[in-house]
């Protein structure tokens, strides 16, 4: 997808979260499923169901990174044994705001990440953040994890 193509989606994208009842109110967390799923349905997909479990293990395995001062994928996803299929993407960024938009771009634009977040295999997902001090360093971790029954 061509750069032009993918700022005009996150355009579409921010419009739509703006519109959406109660967007002050939601979470971040629920904006970026929301965003997610947006992509997905405007290239056909259908929307990811949203996951208590993977949004808990998201958010949990998120802190885990900030705490332990590591970041890079586990080698278990700690959500419900029901999920034959799990997918996981990452993404640091420098100060404590959860940008759903600056992150999402950045999954877009990474052949992994974006082939996760498109994949038709995935049915649910779930996304978490923390912020803090990263290395001495103010930053937010993102972790949006997948999952097929």
């Amino acid at each position: 997808m061509s750069r032009v193509r993918t700022a005009a989606l996150l355009l579409c994208v921010l419009a739509t979260a703006l519109a959406l009842p109660g967007g002050a109110s939601a979470s971040k967390s629920t904006e970026m499923l929301n965003a997610v799923n947006w992509v997905r349905t405007q290239s056909g997909l259908p929307a990811l169901h949203y996951s208590r479990s993977l949004a808990h293990s998201a958010h949990s395995y998120s802190r885990q990174m900030l705490h332990s001062g590591y970041f890079g994928h586990s080698s278990r996803i700690h959500a419900s044994r029901r999920f034959r299929t799990l997918g996981e993407i990452l993404e640091l960024h420098r100060g404590l705001h959860p940008k759903v938009r600056a992150t999402l771009r950045d999954w877009l634009n990474s052949p992994e990440h974006r082939s996760i977040i498109m994949s038709s295999s995935f049915t649910a997902a779930g996304a978490g953040f923390a912020h803090g001090r990263f290395h001495g360093r103010r930053a937010t971790l993102w972790t949006m994890h997948f999952g097929h029954k």
